[in-house]
């Protein structure tokens, strides 16, 4: 018997040597579906560039909302929401470098604007298909873009 076990023991072996455990392959993720980015996203893109232009003295914020307008007409087009946000948005920029209005309260003007827009877009009639001007003053204040 006892020259049975070492025997049997060399038989398992050899056995297991043939088996293949199965191997663990984490469960992989899909990779990551890329939107092209939207048209409030482009205008917050170009927003930013416009800005480093302004910190570094080439443009005064009039010109700059103006260069910010150009691109807007340019990408989207006229509608009536993002004219009458731009309307305002250009009269601070106006203010502020008059310096007639603190920074403060620029920010707090633009915001009531914005406020009153979304409490207006539910009842408006038609809605522009593309208000990109506007969602993205939105974003920048931190507020929920315009509903459909």
């Amino acid at each position: 018997m006892k020259r049975l076990i070492p025997l049997v023991v060399v038989l398992a072996l050899a056995g297991c040597a043939n088996f293949k455990m199965p191997s663990y392959h984490p469960p992989t993720r899909p990779a990551p579906v890329e939107h092209p980015p939207s048209s409030s996203d482009l205008m917050l893109h170009e927003a930013n560039r416009i800005a480093e232009r302004v910190k570094a003295g080439e443009l005064n914020r009039v010109q700059a909302a103006d260069q910010l307008n150009a691109y807007r007409l340019r990408t989207v087009g006229h509608n009536a929401v993002d004219d009458d946000v731009f309307a305002t948005y250009r009269q601070i920029a106006v203010q502020r470098d008059a310096n007639q209005i603190s920074q403060e309260e620029a920010q707090a003007r633009m915001d009531a604007k914005l406020r009153e827009t979304l409490r207006r877009w539910p009842k408006l009639k038609p809605k522009p298909a593309n208000p990109a001007f506007t969602n993205f003053l939105l974003k920048v204040y931190g507020l929920p873009p315009l509903g459909y």
